[in-house]
């Protein structure tokens, strides 16, 4: 089993497309399921729900072997950092636990997230 995170965007959606392609079961967790095409609702399971919420995501990783974990931006975090860790300890905690062998881990962080400079917050454009 292989679960996706962000599953209707920009990347996520391709993660989807192509890992369905390659014949592999697929469980993704979604804010809002009816926003994924027919296509892909009738060939995944669905875990409804924030990637952020521990509870989700120890649920979705469950029996899960392989997790594509996409951190999306945060432009109300204090740094760059502090979005980063905060999103992702609750999938640490489930990967240890739930036994998920392999990890894709990228990040969308970048536009308008707060980038600490000379001591000072700015915001990327």
């Amino acid at each position: 089993m292989i679960v996706t995170t962000a599953p209707t965007g920009d990347i996520g959606h391709q993660v989807v497309e192509n890992v369905l392609a390659g014949g592999e079961p697929v469980r993704v967790i979604a804010r809002d399921p009816s926003a994924l095409p027919a296509h892909i609702l009738e060939r995944v399971e669905i875990v409804p729900g924030s990637h952020r919420d521990i509870n989700v995501v120890h649920k979705a990783f469950a029996g899960a072997d392989t997790v594509f974990w996409l951190l999306p931006p945060d432009p109300h975090a204090k740094t760059v950092e502090a979005a980063y860790v905060d999103f992702t300890r609750p999938a640490c905690d489930a990967i240890r636990s739930q036994g998920v062998k392999r990890v894709v881990d990228i990040t969308a962080l970048g536009r308008g997230t707060p980038v600490m400079s000379l001591g000072r917050s700015r915001w990327t454009t």
